[in-house]
């Protein structure tokens, strides 16, 4: 009988806490997104750096509240953080490389140790595990074949477990962005 009192009790928890939400504009603990909040993150993708009463103008709303709008993203991890994008090829990285790594053993520890190797390499930029013929695609910036070719050499082929290394070399970027479809 007392797990029966316990599970009306549970289940009425449960359903204040989702009218409780439904009020204050939560769902799961975040907020949800209104059209305003997806104005100013749209704004914010493409100026980062755009003035806080530029982004209250271009939404309709008073600056402060556009503050706290942009607090309440970023507190709820909506907005991860700000950084310059950089032109990698005046600065000197004229090679650009697409490396699909295949493992030799597909165990925890080999995985979680070229994981760890790759994270410790800085002209590694990306790093996305894929599924089919390869297990990562590695997208790295050197600056020439050279420069490539020792990284290969003497960091990632040294890496335990690593089966193959297949290479490709960027011609050209048609498109390259960091903006969410949102």
């Amino acid at each position: 009988m007392a797990r029966s009192g316990q599970n009306r009790e549970s289940v009425a928890t449960r359903r204040r806490k989702a009218n409780m939400a439904e009020r204050d504009g939560t769902l799961n603990g975040k907020p949800r997104l209104d059209d305003v909040d997806f104005a100013i993150l749209r704004l914010l993708q493409r100026d980062g750096r755009m003035p806080n009463a530029d982004v209250a103008r271009n939404v309709g709303l008073s600056p402060p509240s556009v503050l706290q709008r942009i607090r309440k993203l970023e507190a709820c991890g909506y907005v991860k953080g700000y950084m310059a994008l950089l032109d990698h090829e005046r600065l000197g990285f004229g090679l650009l490389v697409i490396a699909m790594v295949s493992l030799s053993l597909h165990q925890e520890k080999a995985i979680d140790r070229f994981r760890y190797a790759i994270v410790q390499i800085p002209e590694v930029v990306e790093c996305l595990h894929v599924s089919g013929e390869h297990d990562y695609l590695l997208k790295i910036l050197v600056k020439d074949m050279a420069s490539y070719e020792k990284l290969v050499r003497e960091e990632l082929s040294t890496i335990p477990g690593i089966g193959k290394i297949h290479s490709s070399f960027v011609l050209g970027v048609n498109k390259s962005s960091s903006r969410l479809p949102i």
